[in-house]
């Protein structure tokens, strides 16, 4: 089966991302926030590609019950080592390595324009969310700033989210553009 495109952290990148992270400390707050505003605690969240688990880590420290999905071993490794309470797994958009119907939200926080295959991608998602459930997906706007491939615009998000959901509200927060897909159809096993 081809999965298209995916980028896989590697020990190196996964040496250095703790200076990322700490530059975007703002953006895990501000989904964090957003996700609070949109499904209570404790709530099931599945976050898809934590990467060293801060976000995961926010959202665990605020009630919620986390499982982060992640392609890269040594990101993951990172995480575990770091932080007790989120559940790290290893697996891929494309391939979810969870239940059917078990998360009340998911979020994807600057990974989904590597996700290359949309369609097997969000089928995946979509089956893990509970009825009603909501997706965020954070992004660089690609509309206003040119991240050299690592952005989405609103088309971009729009044409892959609107397949798969009844409802896509679109916030412009520069320089990010976050994603609020809801309402699902039912998971189908």
């Amino acid at each position: 089966m081809q999965y298209g495109y995916f980028e896989q952290f590697g020990e190196g990148t996964a040496r250095i991302y703790r200076f990322i992270e700490v530059a975007l400390q703002w953006a895990y707050s501000l989904t964090a926030n957003t996700i609070k505003g949109i499904v209570g605690s404790p709530a099931r969240i599945l976050e898809i590609g934590p990467g060293t688990g801060v976000l995961a880590n926010k959202l665990s420290k605020l009630g919620y019950y986390v499982v982060g999905v992640d392609a890269s071993l040594a990101m993951l490794r990172r995480a575990q080592g770091r932080f007790w309470r989120p559940d790290f797994v290893n697996g891929g958009s494309w391939a979810l390595p969870i239940g059917v119907g078990k998360f009340d939200a998911a979020v994807a926080v600057f990974t989904l324009h590597h996700w290359g295959n949309y369609e097997l991608s969000m089928s995946n998602v979509v089956k893990s969310l509970r009825h009603n459930a909501s997706f965020i997906v954070v992004e660089v706007d690609g509309d206003r700033l040119n991240a050299h491939g690592h952005s989405c615009t609103s088309r971009c998000l729009t044409d892959a989210l609107t397949p798969y959901f009844n409802d896509v509200i679109l916030r412009h927060r520069f320089p990010l553009i976050i994603a609020i897909a809801k309402s699902p159809e039912a998971p189908t096993p």
